[in-house]
């Protein structure tokens, strides 16, 4: 399950984004809930968070943080008014912004404003609100309707974070050893 997380989160585990989200298959992990706390219990201590959003019969949805990167995230202007426009309390801190969004992942209606908790530009989550795939200039982490050039530098430098990671774990090395949270 470490190299799904790895695989999935990567850049936020490494802290050079603010959130990823990652599906855990329950079949596939009849613990996954209990290996999620584990990991937590142990990369928290790190600055790392592995909460579970939304829970399915299926699987569990899992976002992947750090609490300070995402803080910086949810205060980047226009974002914080792209969450109050979603029905976010106004003055809230980081544990209730985020039991908000657990509330409305579990609508009936994707909440598209979850693109703000995982990094996206504020013009992009607005262009996929309001335009879907009128206008997409580039397509990789998260439909880009503004800045291809920036995003596409992003989306490489993910990737590098990604394979990194992969490499370390293929090693031999958890996800506690590699973040010093043993």
């Amino acid at each position: 399950m470490e190299k799904l997380i790895a695989r999935h989160c990567a850049p936020a585990l490494a802290g050079i984004k603010s959130a990823n989200l990652v599906a855990i298959d329950k079949k596939k992990y009849p613990e996954g809930r209990e290996e999620i706390c584990r990991l937590d219990e142990k990369l928290s201590k790190k600055g790392i968070r592995l909460e579970i959003v939304a829970e399915g019969k299926k699987r569990l949805l899992v976002l992947v943080y750090r609490p300070k990167v995402l803080l910086r995230q949810l205060g980047v202007s226009g974002v914080r008014e792209l969450l109050l426009g979603a029905g976010y309390p106004e003055g809230a801190d980081l544990g209730e912004t985020i039991d908000y969004l657990k509330m409305r992942l579990g609508e009936e209606d994707f909440p598209h404003e979850i693109g703000a908790f995982l990094g996206y530009p504020v013009e992009d989550i607005y262009g996929f609100i309001h335009h879907k795939d009128e206008g997409v200039l580039l397509v990789g982490e998260w439909k880009v309707y503004s800045d291809a050039g920036a995003a596409s530098r992003l989306f490489a430098r993910f990737s590098s974070c990604r394979e990194g990671l992969a490499r370390r774990l293929s090693r031999g090395a958890s996800l506690a050893e590699i973040f010093g949270a043993q």
